[in-house]
């Protein structure tokens, strides 16, 4: 059996930039500069540097946050009245997305 390794937490981490989400956090750069450049008032700069630290807010309590809204909107909520066993293995929805939790 093979001796187990200690892997660094970064590696198992989504790739980030300055603590938020790379893909949002490059979008909310470009449309920050957009705006500042397109309107030339610096108060874009501003609104840009709140959005993120939302972002890294969110990316601080769970890093996998947007891989998780991914999934969940996958498999999007379905209203039966009147459940049947067809229609409810169509639409069972991942463990832990609101169904078969403990209470």
């Amino acid at each position: 059996m093979r001796e187990p390794k200690k892997v660094s937490r970064s590696l198992s981490l989504p790739r980030q930039m300055g603590g938020a989400d790379r893909g949002l956090a490059i979008a909310n750069g470009t449309l920050t500069a957009l705006l500042c450049y397109s309107s030339m008032t610096p108060i874009y700069l501003v609104v840009g540097i709140v959005v993120h630290w939302v972002l890294r807010w969110l990316s601080s309590n769970d890093p996998w946050w947007k891989d998780v809204l991914v999934v969940y909107n996958r498999y999007p909520d379905v209203h039966e009245p009147l459940p049947t066993a067809r229609v409810a293995v169509r639409f069972k929805r991942p463990y832990g997305f609101d169904q078969e939790l403990p209470l």
